[in-house]
């Protein structure tokens, strides 16, 4: 028998996403002023004409960025509001095919091996801090949704951050048990690059940054004289 999806999130976490969407969106479009996730993304997998399953899609950061080029992108997010800007956002591009979806990464409302490759992006490491007696479980659920979803011979992707205000990755990240998980038990091979963040001035940086990520990164904003923060960012890629 199929067993319920927890909802034992973050609730902070959980009001980001239903309530301050716009903000968010605002935040994520400051992130990879050189564009190195698109590059990063191209290396592993054809874009192309092709299907793309965005999972967890927010407000469609991933989506917009692969644009124009993929024949379809399926859009799926639980947070119905992150969806409606996500769908404001790929709208004004124009995007050649594209469906939204209201779902859960664990239980994707898709075919059987319908999308050439499936990609999630600072997905599922929140599972990690959200669940922590059971998150291993999660993750394994989610990805065994991705690889139903994706057809042979297709990727999947995540990308998940290696520390915001670091301009290398930082030991001790949080989330290191979760990428070990992924690379030993699953197979992913890991590559890391940096997607700065780039603001009009350091109050600037300040103003959007700490309502998300707090009080010592502003002061290591301010410290530094950051108008430009530093992000690492690593993309797990497996490919069936």
């Amino acid at each position: 028998m199929t067993q319920p999806i927890e909802k034992t999130t973050s609730k902070a976490q959980e009001r980001v996403y239903e309530e301050r969407a716009e903000e968010y969106d605002a935040l994520i479009a400051a992130e990879d002023v050189d564009g190195e996730i698109l590059r990063a993304i191209e290396r592993h997998v054809a874009i192309d004409h092709k299907r793309i399953a965005d999972i967890g899609a927010g407000t469609g950061r991933l989506s917009r960025l692969i644009g124009k080029r993929a024949a379809h992108i399926d859009l799926v997010d639980r947070a119905k509001p992150m969806l409606d800007v996500a769908a404001k956002r790929v709208a004004a591009l124009g995007l050649r095919s594209h469906a939204i979806h209201v779902a859960d990464a664990r239980a994707l409302p898709l075919t059987d091996q319908s999308v050439d490759a499936a990609m999630a992006g600072w997905v599922f490491g929140h599972f990690r801090h959200w669940m922590p007696e059971g998150w291993k479980l999660e993750v394994d659920t989610a990805l065994s949704e991705m690889k139903r979803v994706v057809k042979k011979g297709g990727a999947i992707l995540l990308i998940e951050s290696l520390g915001t205000g670091y301009e290398t990755p930082r030991d001790a990240n949080p989330l290191d048990e979760y990428f070990a998980h992924l690379e030993t038990a699953h197979g992913f091979t890991r590559a890391w690059f940096r997607t700065d963040y780039a603001f009009d001035s350091v109050e600037h940086a300040v103003h959007i940054c700490e309502g998300f990520f707090g009080a010592s990164l502003v002061e290591k904003i301010r410290a530094n004289g950051w108008s430009r923060v530093p992000e690492c960012t690593a993309l797990f890629v497996l490919h069936l």
